[in-house]
């Protein structure tokens, strides 16, 4: 019983003061045998609690097993009440750590989510598989497919002769994933386009969707099978290029257009990373590839950095894409044709972050852009990661974007970038970005006609009079609003319902009156209307309709944006009207309308409101309350605020106007300038507001116009006067949720940081002649002597990384003095070991959330309780388990009494650990021969606690149990790093079920992995790690945990493989701390004394 009571304790540590059982060894404590205060009281506890047999093996075992160590009572009794109170914080800790962490992740999957407006898309699928390309033009062709994708009701010829494009699919996904953007195209094509002259005539052609199959890969896991798909696509280009010109001579000829010697790329997901990587390979083809779209893409950071060759290749390739814009346009490096455009799903996507899909800091403004689903016009809605790829109303953006880049008749099949630019920004921006140029001049304008004011009705507003009009007031053809000078009425905003440029509907004019002389007829558009021009007086108008921007319809009954319906709005200012002298609004055929028309000039500057005294303390516990809002009467007014910057951070917005008639429903539109993100607010009652920002280790990218925090733009009647009332609160519960996307490597650095800070008390206390405490104890001991002054430090880390500047730069050159070194060694010594401050910690560029590491590692206690306590019931039933499936006497005493240094199984241990070298080498992965070592390891784990339960019939009580707590330790430490070494395997194994059995090149090191496979080997023979009695030993066990701590704090984070091989070093030391102490270690270590001694004599 007594014994079984010390079983307990171990398990949960809330028992009263520990019974200690000294030890140590004869050898390292010399002296007096009197049992010290704290013996005495142990043994009062189990005289009076343990029946007399166990009484009795307990003073024997005391009595003829090691010298009791010298404890006094107060050490004792603290270090008991350390363990009782502790043990209960640790439980705690536990308990708040899984509730906060159901709350995150109820926040994160329920609270400030957008609302899901997806149409599904249809189509009817057929794919092509293309078996010409096999193995002798690409040495993966075996493990990957090739298809070519038809419409059955759109497409009818099986043969590629239109624009090549090609579709890659991302971390476990299908080719099939191309249909619905595919078909789309085809439809559009063959229905509209296919049957308008003026654009075959311009080049536009059908475009002939590839798509790869490949298997479904892991490539988020695995950069080794990034980088084989990237050789692929390279040569799947090349073979689809070639194709050309065969098919194109079979659908005609005589085709004057050249062949094509480009793709278009459309990447999900990590094939957007794939895309990227295909420029950095040597098989590429310069020029092949000139526009890529990509969805859902992580294109700043790996979302999973457990595998450092995909760090390495994110590293690679946004280096290189940061430099090929630099570079002459005849490098074989340059992009200066390359057009990238990355669409982000926003918050409904909870598989990447699309903080990460942002591509400021890697393509400039010229070439690429970021945007929103929710930003795009006719789309106006969140998307999840899959849905991305079927929404109809994205897929129907998508497709009549990429046929208006085309061009058969340039090489590279498509425009010139700037032309490619501009039409992207046309159909996926809103319009209303700052740092769009529109080209708002009188040259760029389509001509419209001449209008003769003698016959056609129309009415004069007086200079800057707003138009008001309805089904009611509707009097006249054409208004006719004179502009003003640019001061003090600088803007022009008109909002209407109706369609602008379309037969029936409204034609929003800018005019100025002419001579008497009739312009070259040519230029006249065919006006179709029953109006008569006669030869004065005359107005000459250019058509500024199509300048206007497309917004969700705002009504009473409407609650979504993408209800379907629409309002369009013109922004003019009117700096850039030049020498207009009208801006004229004109009805087509018929003076009658059933909704609604609002045009005024105005001053802009006075309808913008900067709350930049506001603080985020302030924000979070006063809110923002605005009574009148704006101050001043108009249709269109700002509220920018630039505290609210964090996508960290989320609000609740109310937005009250009682007692108006109106035309629309007030409506909001958030942004940010970072990127283009935003989000339409229709019939504003009660919103949430949240944004996406900078990633965590990025160095932010100032854009055009940038203004930091966010903005609101309302849109309100202005035909009532009484204002807006908005309040502004912070909304906790929905915050939690907004930090498990930003930092998920944090779950897997952080605890690891604690095992090993736990790992360092372990030591500590058994090197100086202590018990080898279980985990539990260590990390209670832990807790009460270390974790504050380690919060301390990482907050003052954290502190200092949020406050400093991003871009700072150290080496070990500003770190100590080299007045040593020359010129050029300083600067190779700077450029080896210099390091960002933003590549430390968190990446935290923001002062307010300087708590946030410390905040982490205390939930990091709990996660690591909950895998302790999670590992020991797993080991405590599997031994429960062996030992009633078998003879228990039999069983036990087999385990006990087997010798653990027989020559046979010295033997069958040398021969397992040499074929699993040989299989590493040759065929499975190291991470397979690292599972194996952690189910060794709880085999290891499993027999040590049986023989610690059967301590009745051993001679070593205290040492079975030390030995259980230690590979208990060891293994909890295998536990946090599976997340290095399963992805990997999961890669392996689905190359296996494909029939590829290609090695990896680096996941085949034996130097991965040799360490764990010796370490485990040794310690299945049940032996104790020796102590470490000398102050050297002690030193470098400490000083190894140390830096492993340190070095795991500050790049754990953002470079989170680096665990993994950081551990090595340890389980190296302890493979050292054993076979030292064996006849092999002492034989080396004669050998080397006798050298040694050799040496002095010759010298």
């Amino acid at each position: 019983m007594g014994f079984l009571e010390t079983e307990e304790r171990e398990s949960l540590e809330i028992k009263s003061p520990r019974y200690e059982v000294d030890t140590s060894q004869n050898e390292q404590h010399q002296g007096d045998r009197t049992p010290s205060p704290a013996s005495s009281e142990n043994s009062a506890l189990l005289n009076n609690n343990f029946p007399s047999n166990i009484q009795t093996l307990t003073n024997s075992f005391i009595r003829y097993s090691s010298t009791p160590r010298k404890l006094s009572a107060s050490l004792s009794m603290r270090n008991a009440s350390a363990s009782l109170s502790f043990s209960y914080s640790m439980i705690i800790i536990g308990v708040l750590t899984i509730i906060l962490v159901g709350m995150i992740m109820d926040s994160f999957f329920n609270r400030q989510k957008d609302s899901k407006g997806c149409h599904v898309s249809r189509m009817y699928p057929w794919f092509i598989k293309h078996d010409n390309f096999d193995s002798e033009q690409s040495k993966f062709a075996g493990k990957y497919g090739l298809y070519l994708y038809r419409d059955r009701v759109y497409d009818s010829n099986d043969q590629p002769t239109g624009i090549p494009a090609l579709f890659i699919p991302g971390n476990a996904g299908s080719y099939k994933q191309v249909r619905s953007i595919a078909s789309e195209t085809s439809k559009i094509f063959s229905e509209i386009v296919s049957r308008d002259q003026r654009s075959l005539e311009m080049g536009v052609r059908a475009l002939d969707f590839f798509t790869v199959d490949f298997n479904e890969e892991f490539s988020a896991l695995h950069g080794h099978s990034l980088n084989e798909q990237a050789e692929y696509l390279n040569d799947a280009i090349r073979y689809i290029l070639s194709l050309y010109p065969s098919t194109r001579k079979i659908l005609n000829t005589n085709s004057p257009h050249p062949d094509p010697t480009s793709v278009i790329i459309v990447g999900h997901s990590m094939g957007g990373v794939v895309a990227r990587t295909l420029f950095t390979m040597p098989n590429y083809q310069p020029g092949s590839i000139n526009t890529i779209l990509t969805f859902a893409t992580p294109h700043v950071l790996p979302p999973a950095p457990f595998d450092w060759q995909i760090s390495k290749i994110y590293t690679d390739i946004n280096e290189f894409w940061r430099n090929g814009y630099s570079q002459s346009a005849t490098s074989e490096n340059s992009l200066a044709e390359v057009t990238l455009i990355s669409i982000a799903g926003g918050n409904l996507d909870t598989v990447v972050c699309s903080d990460s899909a942002n591509i400021n800091s890697i393509v400039p403004a010229s070439h690429g852009f970021t945007v929103f689903t929710t930003s795009i016009p006719n789309v106006w809605t969140s998307m999840d990661h899959q849905a991305i790829l079927w929404c109809e109303q994205l897929v129907k953006v998508v497709a009549t974007s990429l046929l208006s880049i085309v061009d058969i008749r340039r090489s590279g099949q498509t425009k010139p970038s700037a032309e490619r630019m501009a039409a992207f920004r046309k159909f996926y921006l809103t319009g209303l970005e700052d740092p769009i140029d529109l080209g708002l001049n009188k040259s760029k304008r389509e001509f419209f006609g001449i209008v003769n004011l003698e016959k056609v009705p129309h009415k004069f507003l007086n200079m800057g009079q707003r138009i008001v009009l309805n089904h009611l007031n509707l009097t006249t053809q054409v208004y006719l609003m004179p502009i003003p000078p640019p001061e003090p009425l600088s803007t022009f905003s008109l909002l209407t319902d109706q369609y602008l440029s379309k037969n029936p509907g409204i034609e929003i004019l800018l005019c100025d009156v002419m001579p008497t002389e009739v312009p070259d007829q040519q230029n006249k558009k065919d006006l179709s209307l029953n109006i008569d021009l006669p030869t004065a007086p005359r107005l000459s108008c250019h058509i500024a309709s199509n300048e206007a921007s497309l917004l969700p319809a705002s009504r009473r009954d409407l609650k979504h944006p993408f209800s379907g319906l629409t309002f369009n709005y013109l922004k003019l200012n009117v700096s850039d009207l030049g020498d207009y002298q009208y801006i004229a609004i004109m009805f087509y055929n018929k003076v009658s309308m059933e909704g609604f028309l609002i045009g005024e000039f105005f001053d802009e500057r006075l309808t913008i409101m900067e709350l930049n005294n506001s603080s985020m303390k302030d924000l979070i516990i006063d809110g923002i309350h605005i009574d009148e809002f704006p101050e001043h009467q108009t249709m269109v007014s700002y509220l920018h605020i630039p505290i609210i910057d964090s996508s960290l951070m989320t609000y609740k917005m109310s937005v009250r106007r009682v007692g108006c008639v109106e035309h629309f429903a007030t409506f909001a539109r958030q942004s940010i300038s970072s990127m283009y993100e935003s989000k339409f607010l229709v019939n504003v009652d009660n919103a949430d507001l949240n944004i996406h920002g900078q990633s965590p280790f990025v160095t932010p990218v100032s854009a055009p116009n940038f203004r930091r925090g966010l903005e609101l733009q309302f849109w309100m009647d202005p035909t009532c006067s009484i204002p807006l009332s908005i309040d502004i609160e912070w909304d906790f519960y929905g915050s939690l949720g907004k930090i498990i996307m930003r930092f998920q490597t944090v779950l897997v650095a952080f605890p690891f940081i604690i095992v090993i800070m736990t790992l360092r008390t372990q030591f500590r206390e058994y090197d100086h002649g202590e018990t080898f405490i279980s985990f539990g104890h260590g990390l209670a001991l832990f807790i009460r002597q270390t974790f504050l002054k380690f919060i301390i430090f990482v907050s003052a880390l954290s502190i200092y990384q949020s406050v400093t500047r991003a871009s700072k730069t150290y080496s070990l050159a500003d770190l100590f003095p080299m007045d040593y070194a020359s010129g050029d060694m300083q600067k190779a010594i700077k450029a080896k070991s210099s390091f960002n401050v933003n590549d430390t910690l968190l990446g935290n560029q923001d002062p307010f959330f300087w708590f946030l590491p410390p905040l982490f590692f205390i939930m990091s206690i709990g996660i690591t309780i909950v895998s302790w306590i999670l590992l020991a019931f797993i080991v405590r039933v599997l031994a429960g388990a062996a030992v009633f499936m078998s003879r228990r006497d039999l069983f036990v005493k087999n385990i006990v009494n087997k010798p653990s240094e027989s020559k046979s199984r010295l033997r069958r241990h040398v021969i397992i650990t040499l074929i699993l070298f040989i299989l590493v080498a040759s065929f499975v992965p190291y991470q397979f021969a690292f599972i194996v070592a952690f189910l060794v390891q709880i085999s290891s784990c499993v027999k040590s606690l049986i023989i610690a339960r059967s301590v009745y019939k051993s001679t070593c009580v205290q040492e079975s149990w030390d030995n259980y707590h230690y590979l208990q330790s060891i293994l909890i430490l295998f536990f946090m790093l599976l997340p290095f070494n399963v992805p990997v395997l999961m890669v392996w194994i689905r190359n296996m079920s494909v029939n590829w059995f290609a090695p990896f090149s680096w996941d085949h090191s034996i130097l991965a992995i040799a360490p764990i496979i010796f370490y485990v080997e040794i310690i299945t023979n049940g032996k104790m790690l020796p102590r470490s009695t000398g102050r050297k030993s002690r030193f470098v066990t400490n000083a190894i945990l140390l830096i492993i701590t340190i070095y795991s704090l500050l790049y754990g984070v953002r470079y989170t493989y680096l665990l993994y091989f950081s551990s090595l070093g340890f389980i190296t030391w302890l493979i050292i701390l054993h076979v030292r102490d064996s006849w092999i270690g002492k034989t080396m270590d004669i050998y080397m004394q006798s050298i040694f001694k050799r040496n002095m004599k010759i010298s």
